[in-house]
């Protein structure tokens, strides 16, 4: 993957060992990783404007409901790409969850490699 083509993933996890783990092998595939939670990450994909974001839905301060509530009624965030990464995977999305998709905990690097690939390549398509 070269700098021009690299894409940017914003993990949102109150962990710092899932963390570390997604950012780590995330970046060792080539793509740029920035993390936080609560008010730093949506300042993040403000900022930064990652290609897709690995949201956790279960954090103290801020619940993943809220960040991406919040992510899409910010205009300079609304369009990226949201996939919840949970333990607890409801049958159903609630109303008030904005996502795109699902990532179970625990996940295979498979699983999320397919995932952040899949949807950096749907992002990458829509930018051109």
């Amino acid at each position: 993957m070269t700098a021009a083509s690299k894409r940017t993933v914003l993990v949102v996890d109150d962990d710092p060992d899932i963390s570390a783990f997604v950012q780590e092998a995330l970046c060792d595939e080539g793509y740029e990783v920035l993390t936080g939670v609560g008010d730093a990450a949506l300042m993040l994909a403000q900022t930064a404007q990652p290609h897709f974001i690995l949201l956790d839905l279960m954090m103290p301060q801020m619940s993943g409901t809220e960040i991406s509530r919040r992510l899409r009624n910010e205009p300079r965030t609304a369009h990226i790409p949201i996939v919840v990464m949970s333990a607890q995977l409801p049958q159903t999305a609630p109303p008030d969850l904005h996502c795109d998709g699902w990532l179970a905990k625990p996940f295979t690097l498979t699983q999320l490699y397919a995932i952040v690939g899949r949807w950096t390549a749907a992002t990458a398509r829509h930018s051109r």
